[in-house]
């Protein structure tokens, strides 16, 4: 598994591209937009909550409850990475608080250095199967998601006219590569995920229901009006799949690749329902 997860083409290409797809969000973040936001501080509060606390407590939990299976470290990883880009077409679907989505995916994007360290310390701490150099870590997130995004809104600003040339384009390329990559992984690593489809399906729609359970439950207790409470539902389901990637082959841990993807596609099943049904 783990030599052809390692060789595997879509997998090492979505690799180079994550700081690509940081550099873009960082093109596409609005300042002024983000200080509205601000404003909404119990939304903005309890949305980080959700993706940076209870998804992780989450994935813990689930470790436990299957901790003799080869997913068990899987299962909190997946649940560390920030919320995934396409959370605001969804929260767009829904007639959700879409600058709101952009904003909590952006923010738990820029922080995710420093997050998913921390995260991976606590793993590290509880298994003694799994262990993380914490700085080489850091170093690493840093040059793939921080460096790339902050180095994206300051080329916004300073050069206006170029980002209006290479937006629209390289919007267009990330789609097509993200949804190329969603249907090729699958393929490339067919025989993998079949061997392992049972138990990573028992998993990934264990974690889904807890996390809708418990999402909802913090959702309605917060009391925030009906478009940022959809949005905040849509985020707690949606996952960054390819930083799960970049993970996965950082780490040397082809099982992550594998679960990532067969929590990305039952993910994008609940989120995907979730966002078309006419029900809150």
């Amino acid at each position: 598994m783990g030599e052809a997860v390692s060789n595997s083409l879509p997998l090492n290409v979505v690799t180079v591209f994550i700081p690509v797809l940081f550099y873009f969000l960082g093109l596409s973040s609005n300042l002024e937009q983000f200080k509205r936001i601000f404003l909404e501080k119990k939304s903005l509060i309890y949305g980080l909550g959700i993706q940076l606390i209870l998804l992780p407590l989450v994935g813990l939990l689930i470790s436990e409850l299957f901790s003799n299976s080869v997913f068990a470290i899987a299962a909190v990883i997946v649940l560390i990475v920030p919320g995934g880009h396409v959370s605001g077409l969804l929260a767009h679907i829904k007639s959700g608080n879409v600058p709101l989505s952009v904003f909590l995916t952006s923010f738990a994007s820029l922080i995710s250095p420093v997050t998913i360290i921390f995260w991976l310390t606590v793993i590290t701490s509880r298994s003694n199967n799994f262990s993380v150099d914490p700085a080489a870590s850091f170093i690493q997130l840093l040059l793939f998601v921080l460096i790339p995004f902050v180095f994206g809104m300051i080329v916004k600003v300073k050069f206006q006219k170029f980002t209006n040339l290479i937006f629209k384009p390289l919007d267009v390329f990330l789609k097509i590569l993200i949804v190329v990559v969603s249907i090729w992984t699958p393929i490339d690593l067919a025989s993998y995920i079949l061997e392992n489809i049972q138990q990573g399906l028992l998993i990934s729609f264990s974690s889904l229901i807890m996390i809708f359970i418990f999402s909802r439950m913090l959702i309605t207790f917060s009391n925030i009006d009906l478009p940022n409470a959809k949005t905040l539902q849509i985020e707690a389901l949606c996952q960054n799949f390819p930083i799960v990637l970049g993970i996965s082959l950082a780490l040397e841990m082809p099982e992550v690749a594998i679960y990532g993807m067969i929590y990305y596609l039952t993910s994008m099943v609940f989120a995907v329902s979730y966002s078309f049904s006419k029900k809150f």
